[in-house]
């Protein structure tokens, strides 16, 4: 029994990896799919971080800076994300912002189904990228 649940883990890591090193080779915008993430996972800020969203972080992080060379220091810094500076950041970006978007959709699928706070940042999310 305490095989099986090993490697039930194992594999759920292992998931979880994978998404974030496919998340980081897609990505085109690798300091804005950070912030986004961060948001998403912490659209319901009264619950706290399921074990899964904060490996899905943690490994994130660590592709997008070996894959971009990019290590966030003030995000690093970031407890309770405000969303009006991750609106301010998608707004400066130009172009094509749909890797964000598919990120920020996987983000918030790594638990489960979404809850009504991670839909709502979601159809933010796809307005504004609408209009870069």
């Amino acid at each position: 029994m305490a095989g099986r649940h090993a490697r039930a883990v194992f594999r759920n890591e292992a998931r979880i990896i994978e998404l974030a090193e496919g998340l980081s080779e897609r990505s085109l915008h690798p300091e804005l799919m950070l912030w986004v993430a961060w948001l998403v996972l912490r659209a319901n800020a009264k619950a706290k971080i399921a074990d899964d969203e904060a490996l899905l972080m943690r490994h994130l992080v660590r592709a997008v800076r070996e894959r971009h060379g990019v290590a966030d220091e003030r995000l690093a810094q970031v407890v309770d994300i405000d969303p009006a500076d991750v609106w301010k950041r998608v707004a400066d970006e130009t172009g094509d912002l749909g890797d964000v978007l598919d990120a920020a959709e996987r983000v918030a699928g790594v638990d489960g189904d979404l809850d009504s706070r991670e839909e709502a940042i979601l159809a933010e999310l796809r307005e504004r990228c609408r209009r870069s």
